[in-house]
Protein backbone atom coordinates (compact mmCIF):
# COMPACT_ATOMS: atom_id res chain seq x y z
CA UNK A 1 0.00 0.00 0.00
CA UNK A 2 1.66 3.65 -1.20
CA UNK A 3 1.96 6.07 1.70
CA UNK A 4 1.44 9.81 0.52
CA UNK A 5 2.36 12.50 2.73
CA UNK A 6 0.94 15.55 3.01
CA UNK A 7 2.20 19.03 2.68
CA UNK A 8 3.69 19.64 6.61
CA UNK A 9 4.16 16.08 7.07
CA UNK A 10 7.14 15.08 8.94
CA UNK A 11 7.75 11.11 9.21
CA UNK A 12 9.39 10.85 12.77
CA UNK A 13 10.79 8.60 15.48
CA UNK A 14 7.33 6.48 16.60
CA UNK A 15 6.44 6.09 19.81
CA UNK A 16 3.92 3.60 22.02
CA UNK A 17 0.93 5.80 20.08
CA UNK A 18 0.38 6.61 15.79
CA UNK A 19 -0.04 10.03 16.92
CA UNK A 20 3.86 10.51 17.64
CA UNK A 21 4.48 9.75 13.59
CA UNK A 22 2.63 12.43 12.80
CA UNK A 23 4.49 15.83 13.99
CA UNK A 24 4.18 18.32 11.71
CA UNK A 25 7.09 20.39 10.15
CA UNK A 26 7.41 23.70 11.25
CA UNK A 27 6.66 25.22 8.13
CA UNK A 28 5.61 28.84 9.85
CA UNK A 29 7.41 31.78 7.83
CA UNK A 30 10.02 32.96 9.80
CA UNK A 31 12.12 35.32 7.09
CA UNK A 32 10.49 36.68 4.20
CA UNK A 33 13.11 38.77 2.00
CA UNK A 34 12.49 41.35 -0.44
CA UNK A 35 14.37 43.22 -2.81
CA UNK A 36 14.43 45.81 -6.02
CA UNK A 37 16.89 47.31 -8.30
CA UNK A 38 16.44 49.78 -11.00
CA UNK A 39 18.02 48.39 -14.02
CA UNK A 40 20.87 50.58 -15.55
CA UNK A 41 19.56 50.21 -18.86
CA UNK A 42 21.21 49.61 -22.61
CA UNK A 43 21.29 52.29 -25.48
CA UNK A 44 22.65 51.82 -28.82
CA UNK A 45 22.12 47.86 -28.83
CA UNK A 46 23.38 46.60 -31.96
CA UNK A 47 21.48 43.87 -33.84
CA UNK A 48 24.11 40.70 -34.24
CA UNK A 49 23.53 38.97 -37.55
CA UNK A 50 22.43 35.15 -37.12
CA UNK A 51 25.30 33.22 -36.70
CA UNK A 52 27.77 35.44 -35.58
CA UNK A 53 29.64 36.18 -32.35
CA UNK A 54 26.89 37.68 -29.66
CA UNK A 55 28.23 39.72 -27.16
CA UNK A 56 25.61 40.51 -23.93
CA UNK A 57 25.23 43.88 -22.59
CA UNK A 58 24.12 43.78 -19.02
CA UNK A 59 20.99 45.92 -17.98
CA UNK A 60 21.64 45.44 -14.31
CA UNK A 61 22.23 42.86 -11.13
CA UNK A 62 20.28 42.14 -7.97
CA UNK A 63 22.03 41.16 -5.27
CA UNK A 64 20.58 38.94 -2.28
CA UNK A 65 22.10 38.60 1.39
CA UNK A 66 20.70 37.13 4.40
CA UNK A 67 19.74 33.74 2.23
CA UNK A 68 21.83 31.28 4.78
CA UNK A 69 18.18 32.24 7.12
CA UNK A 70 16.15 30.51 5.00
CA UNK A 71 15.23 26.54 5.28
CA UNK A 72 14.92 25.97 1.49
CA UNK A 73 14.68 28.87 -0.45
CA UNK A 74 12.60 29.99 -3.47
CA UNK A 75 13.14 33.55 -5.11
CA UNK A 76 10.52 34.66 -7.44
CA UNK A 77 12.35 37.25 -9.69
CA UNK A 78 10.62 39.89 -11.64
CA UNK A 79 12.20 41.72 -14.63
CA UNK A 80 10.22 45.07 -16.32
CA UNK A 81 11.41 46.94 -19.05
CA UNK A 82 10.92 49.33 -21.95
CA UNK A 83 12.73 48.83 -25.37
CA UNK A 84 12.62 51.36 -27.67
CA UNK A 85 14.07 51.55 -31.11
CA UNK A 86 16.09 53.78 -32.58
CA UNK A 87 16.15 52.21 -36.22
CA UNK A 88 13.65 50.06 -38.18
CA UNK A 89 14.18 46.12 -37.06
CA UNK A 90 13.10 43.29 -39.09
CA UNK A 91 10.61 40.94 -38.96
CA UNK A 92 12.93 38.14 -37.60
CA UNK A 93 14.95 40.29 -35.23
CA UNK A 94 15.05 38.29 -31.56
CA UNK A 95 15.66 40.04 -28.69
CA UNK A 96 17.03 37.67 -25.70
CA UNK A 97 17.46 38.49 -21.98
CA UNK A 98 18.94 36.06 -19.75
CA UNK A 99 19.57 35.76 -15.67
CA UNK A 100 22.74 34.52 -14.34
CA UNK A 101 23.70 34.03 -10.73
CA UNK A 102 25.81 33.37 -9.21
CA UNK A 103 25.97 32.49 -4.99
CA UNK A 104 29.18 33.30 -2.52
CA UNK A 105 32.16 33.01 -4.65
CA UNK A 106 30.80 30.06 -7.23
CA UNK A 107 30.63 29.98 -10.72
CA UNK A 108 28.07 32.03 -12.32
CA UNK A 109 25.06 29.74 -14.21
CA UNK A 110 22.17 30.90 -16.70
CA UNK A 111 19.14 30.16 -14.69
CA UNK A 112 16.53 30.79 -17.49
CA UNK A 113 16.18 33.05 -20.39
CA UNK A 114 13.23 34.95 -22.47
CA UNK A 115 12.75 35.79 -26.01
CA UNK A 116 11.01 38.82 -27.33
CA UNK A 117 10.17 38.51 -31.14
CA UNK A 118 7.68 41.33 -31.97
CA UNK A 119 6.44 39.40 -34.61
CA UNK A 120 6.26 42.42 -37.17
CA UNK A 121 8.77 44.80 -38.26
CA UNK A 122 9.04 47.95 -36.35
CA UNK A 123 9.54 51.19 -37.19
CA UNK A 124 12.11 53.42 -35.48
CA UNK A 125 10.20 55.31 -32.54
CA UNK A 126 8.21 52.09 -31.34
CA UNK A 127 8.18 50.54 -28.21
CA UNK A 128 7.99 47.24 -26.76
CA UNK A 129 6.79 46.48 -22.59
CA UNK A 130 8.27 43.37 -21.14
CA UNK A 131 8.10 41.99 -18.38
CA UNK A 132 9.05 37.70 -17.07
CA UNK A 133 8.42 36.18 -14.02
CA UNK A 134 10.44 32.87 -12.75
CA UNK A 135 10.81 31.28 -9.99
CA UNK A 136 14.32 29.96 -8.99
CA UNK A 137 14.56 26.96 -6.33
CA UNK A 138 17.59 28.68 -4.73
CA UNK A 139 19.54 25.15 -3.74
CA UNK A 140 23.19 27.75 -3.01
CA UNK A 141 22.48 27.89 0.71
CA UNK A 142 25.07 30.72 0.70
CA UNK A 143 24.60 34.22 2.84
CA UNK A 144 25.13 36.53 -0.32
CA UNK A 145 23.79 35.58 -4.30
CA UNK A 146 23.59 38.13 -7.14
CA UNK A 147 20.95 37.72 -9.98
CA UNK A 148 22.44 39.32 -13.32
CA UNK A 149 20.33 40.25 -16.38
CA UNK A 150 21.63 40.64 -20.02
CA UNK A 151 19.97 41.59 -23.07
CA UNK A 152 21.11 40.72 -26.78
CA UNK A 153 19.89 40.79 -30.32
CA UNK A 154 20.03 38.63 -33.28
CA UNK A 155 18.31 38.92 -37.01
CA UNK A 156 19.43 37.67 -40.43
CA UNK A 157 20.95 41.02 -41.00
CA UNK A 158 22.94 43.26 -38.50
CA UNK A 159 22.14 46.54 -37.06
CA UNK A 160 24.57 48.86 -35.26
CA UNK A 161 22.94 51.09 -31.86
CA UNK A 162 19.12 50.19 -32.85
CA UNK A 163 17.61 49.06 -29.61
CA UNK A 164 17.50 50.79 -26.11
CA UNK A 165 16.48 49.37 -23.24
CA UNK A 166 15.36 51.00 -20.51
CA UNK A 167 12.92 51.87 -17.09
CA UNK A 168 13.44 48.58 -16.12
CA UNK A 169 13.73 46.99 -12.40
CA UNK A 170 14.30 43.68 -11.11
CA UNK A 171 12.53 42.45 -8.15
CA UNK A 172 12.50 39.84 -5.47
CA UNK A 173 10.58 38.09 -3.13
CA UNK A 174 12.45 35.20 -0.82
CA UNK A 175 10.45 32.88 1.16
CA UNK A 176 10.36 29.34 2.29
CA UNK A 177 9.12 25.96 0.09
CA UNK A 178 7.53 24.19 2.69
Amino acid sequence: MPVYYQPGYKPGKCGKHDSDCHSPIDCKPQYILARCNNLTGVSGLGVVAVGEVVTPRTLGNLSLSGLHCFKRPVVKLDLTAVITVSAALALDTTITFRIFKRCGNGEETEIQSFDVNPGIALAAGASIPVAFSICDHNECYEKHCVYRVTVEATAAVALAAAINVNQGALSALVYDLC
